[in-house]
């Protein structure tokens, strides 16, 4: 993956990424939900999702629209699963969801259809102005909804991270009610300008951002009462690179807040979740005991200490080890000489006067160094380091990717989707990058340690380059809800082990040519994934060299699945099968016994049934007496 292909820009909350033009006729889903092509909504759009209008078969006077996801980015479909019919004050209900035959796109696309807002989105713009909400209506119409909706989804175990006031609907029509927009549609945090993530999450690229947790809901909740109670966005002016650098410098309530007279009441509630230190920021029971009426005191976190001398570097100077790191990560190779040639080091050492840090930064450069096998790549991973140190809890940064270890997935998945180049990304799991960012983290986290596993099991699958293994593996690892991508199946959309046979039988009345079994990279690595049993002996048969022995191990699997999950008939995915038997038939010494098992082969491919054609076969007695009769 070239670094020029992971977009570090933010995604511009203005700009509407249009999945296709409107056209055609309605789509339908679940054979319940009409979807009208022809009528858009846009002012229910997201940056990244389209909304129509959606009607509901049963209850046609209940107002709906739909969003069709963008078929390149991977939508949340746990949260879905999680929301679908949960209904909270400070939520959208989510009616329902799933994929959908789109005509304008000429292909499926994930759907998800809302309840419609009675009336409008609080902002329209990010930079816009609106009516100020005092402290005593903000209590009441926004803070008590939103938190009923935070704690909903806690309880459910997922997070919103689209917090903001372009994604709040007045669901009312009066404004007695305001609640939150869609959340599912894209990656976590990707619609998120910097202002409203947490300096690390706002330091990553976008489609790398990950689920997180409430740290980071609770934190954009309160950018967004900060909005309500000014009107306007403070800093309207900057553009993401200065608001990151000005949260950094200055903290996040300093920025926005700064001197506007403000209620204590609000003050206090700003401070507590706008407090740039995750570990202090207000939770729930915070802000219950908030509302409750307990005054409290939020802790401010400390600042980095500040170097006697700053660190020059681009043509400016840095004074502490976040705005450094931060600046070096952006000019990678630029950002290498003066770490090796020890000038970071005595920086630390004399300006910070941190010698402990120093001598880390020393040891990581000689190791580096010392490498002789690989010099750029020593010392690619020994910048990565560096960062690290000066920032341990910025997000995993190496060679302009900026990502947080639950977030690598989703950008494999766009990046996969727009047959981009996955060479970074590559890279990164061979050379074991997240291995060093869990290394420097403080206490054990469980979370940690599984995602930990997770990279190393990648590395392992990257390593084996037969069917069933690579990146395409990585891939459906990395991404539970990412349909399978083979182009063997067509417009079909099959995200769950279950549907994959009925698709494949689907996808083989519209084939010409059957002569290629239904079997490649895509599927076996789907299946891999999704099965719950441990497969791999089996996939390592796909690859093997003898076409009789590998087409045998596509038929065991398809054998397997058919017996588990049916259906009983599937007589068009049989006779695609049945077409590229030739090796196994062939595989027979025996002239009479080819003829038996092709003559018995075509009446099982008509009845449908894979589990009888493996077991006619993968006929043990048949096969020893076969080979005693040609000797």
């Amino acid at each position: 993956m070239a670094e020029a292909e992971v977009d570090t820009d933010e995604v511009d909350e203005e700009v509407r990424v249009e999945v296709a033009q409107p056209a055609g006729p309605p789509g339908m889903l679940r054979d319940r939900y009409m979807i009208r092509s022809n009528q858009p909504l846009s002012d229910l759009s997201t940056p990244t999702a389209e909304a129509f209008a959606a009607e509901d078969k049963r209850d046609p006077g209940r107002p709906l629209y739909a969003l069709i996801c963008k078929p390149d980015l991977p939508p949340r479909t746990n949260v879905m699963r999680a929301l679908k019919g949960v209904s909270s004050p400070g939520l959208q209900q989510l009616v329902e969801w799933g994929p959908l035959n789109w005509p304008p796109a000429g292909r499926q696309c994930m759907t998800v259809v809302y309840e419609r807002p009675g009336g409008r989105r609080v902002m329209t713009s990010i930079k816009g102005e609106i009516r100020r909400i005092d402290e005593y209506e903000i209590t009441k119409k926004v803070i008590e909804p939103l938190m009923s909706a935070i704690r909903e989804m806690d309880g459910r175990g997922v997070t919103h991270r689209a917090i903001r006031p372009t994604n709040m609907f007045d669901m009312s029509g009066n404004g007695d009610r305001l609640a939150f927009g869609d959340c599912v549609t894209a990656p976590p945090g990707f619609d998120q300008p910097v202002l409203f993530e947490p300096i690390e999450s706002g330091m990553c690229n976008p489609i790398a951002r990950g689920s997180g947790n409430f740290t980071e809901d609770f934190y954009s909740l309160g950018v967004t009462i900060a909005f309500l109670l000014l009107g306007r966005n403070p800093v309207a002016n900057l553009n993401d690179e200065a608001i990151l650098s000005a949260k950094i410098q200055q903290g996040t309530y300093n920025l926005l807040i700064g001197e506007e007279r403000l209620p204590l009441p609000m003050i206090e509630l700003l401070r507590g979740l706008l407090c740039d230190d995750s570990d202090q920021r207000w939770g729930l029971e915070d802000l219950d005991l908030w509302l409750s009426g307990r005054r409290m005191s939020p802790l401010q976190p400390r600042g980095e200490k500040r170097a006697a001398r700053g660190f020059p570097f681009q043509g400016k100077e840095y004074f502490n080890g976040r705005e450094l790191s931060q600046a070096m990560s952006k000019a990678w190779d630029q950002a290498i000489p003066p770490v090796v040639e020890g000038k970071l080091e005595l920086w630390l050492r004399r300006a910070v006067e941190d010698k402990d840090k120093a001598n880390v930064v020393a040891e990581v450069v000689r190791m580096a160094l010392n490498d002789s096998s690989d010099k750029k790549g020593a010392t690619d991973l020994m910048l990565c380091k560096v960062l690290i140190l000066l920032d341990p809890s910025a997000p995993i940064r190496y060679k302009g990717f900026n990502f947080m270890p639950d977030g690598f997935g989703s950008a494999l998945s766009a990046v996969a989707a727009s047959r981009g180049d996955t060479k970074l990304l590559t890279e990164i799991i061979l050379r074991e990058v997240p291995k060093l960012w869990f290394g420097m983290r403080g206490e054990y986290q469980p979370d940690n340690s599984l995602m930990e596993t997770n990279f190393k099991e990648l590395r392992s699958y990257l390593t084996q380059t037969g069917m069933g293994f690579g990146l395409e593996r990585c891939l459906y690892e990395l991404n539970d809800a990412l349909p399978c991508q083979s182009s063997l199946l067509g417009e079909e959309y099959v995200v769950d082990v279950k549907e994959l046979l009925p698709a494949l039988n689907a996808a083989a009345a519209k084939r010409s040519d059957n002569r290629h079994g239904p079997m490649d990279r895509h599927i076996a690595a789907f299946l891999g994934a999704r099965m719950r049993s441990d497969i791999d002996r089996n996939l390592n048969q796909l690859n093997d060299g003898n076409q009789g022995t590998a087409m045998m191990a596509v038929l065991n699997l398809y054998a397997v699945l058919q017996y588990r999950l049916g259906p009983e008939a599937l007589s068009g995915l049989c006779g695609w099968l049945g077409a590229a038997l030739g090796p196994v038939v062939g595989s027979y010494h025996g002239r009479e016994k080819r003829k038996e098992l092709e003559k018995e082969l075509p009446r099982l491919v008509r009845k449908g049934s894979i589990v009888e054609i493996y077991n006619l076969l993968e006929n043990n007695e048949e096969r020893v007496r076969d080979e005693n009769e040609f000797q």
